[in-house]
C-alpha cells in the first residue's frame, strides 16, 4: 500500500511542472509538505505559537523566507524545516514542486515542496516558533470535514476555506497550498478530488 502510495505520489509530481509566478517587488518563501509513510500517509503541519509577530496560533506548514544564503528554493524549505521541527533533511526525498502562490496581504510568493519520508521522524518543535505538531492522515482530508469560506467555529467566522481537524482548523494560505496538493493527488487517482470552492479566494486580510 505504501509502495503505491509513493509511486502515485510520484506520478502526480511528474504529471506537470509546477506553475510559477514573480510579481515585482514580492519576497519569497518556501515551505515544505511533509508527506510521512507509515503507519498510513499523513502531512505534517506545525501549530504556531501565540508569541510570533503574525499568525498566531495558526497552522501551517514547516517553511520561511528564503534566505539568501539558501542555493534555492527547495533548500529553504528543507532548512525551515530543521530549524522549525527538527526534520533531518537526509530523511526527506522531495518529489515534486507544485504551483506557487501569491499572498496578496502579506505579499509573499510561496514554493509548496513535498517531501516523502519512508519512516517516521523524530521531531523536535522549536518552542520559540511551534506550539505543538500535528500529523494528519491524508485519506481524513476529505469533504467530510471541510468548511466553506464564512463558516462559524468557536465565536470566530473564518473568511476562507478551510479543513477542519477536530480543534484545529487549516485555512488561509496552508489551505489554499492544501487544496492544490489534495487536487494533484486526486488527478494520480490517489484520492477523491475535494469538491470546488464555493467562493474564489484571493487570501483575505488577517487581523
Amino acid at each position: 500500500m505504501t509502495d503505491d502510495f509513493r509511486a502515485g505520489l510520484e506520478r502526480a509530481m511528474s504529471a506537470r511542472p509546477a506553475r510559477r509566478v514573480d510579481p515585482q517587488g514580492a519576497r519569497r518563501a518556501a515551505v515544505l509538505i511533509p508527506v510521512v509513510a507509515l503507519p498510513e500517509p499523513s502531512l505534517i503541519f506545525t501549530v504556531r505559537t501565540h508569541t510570533l509577530p503574525s499568525h498566531r496560533g495558526e497552522i501551517s506548514f514547516p517553511g520561511g523566507s528564503i534566505d539568501d544564503s539558501d542555493a534555492s528554493p527547495k533548500e529553504a524549505a528543507l532548512r525551515e524545516a530543521n530549524e522549525e521541527v527538527g526534520l533531518d533533511p537526509g530523511l526527506v526525498e522531495v518529489v515534486g514542486e507544485i504551483d506557487n502562490l501569491h499572498t496578496f496581504v502579506s505579499g509573499y510568493v510561496i514554493s509548496p515542496f513535498v517531501g516523502w519520508i519512508a519512516e517516521p521522524p523524530k521531531l523536535l518543535p522549536n518552542p520559540a516558533e511551534v506550539a505543538t505538531v500535528l500529523e494528519v492522515p491524508i485519506a481524513g482530508l476529505t469533504d467530510a470535514i471541510r468548511s466553506e469560506s464564512g463558516f462559524a467555529r468557536g465565536g470566530r467566522t473564518y473568511p476562507t476555506e478551510a479543513w477542519v481537524w477536530g480543534e484545529d482548523v487549516i485555512w488561509g494560505i496552508t489551505g489554499r497550498i492544501l487544496r492544490l496538493f489534495l487536487e494533484r493527488l486526486a488527478e494520480a487517482g490517489l484520492i477523491e478530488a475535494p469538491a470546488p470552492p464555493r467562493d474564489p479566494w484571493p487570501e483575505p486580510a488577517r487581523p
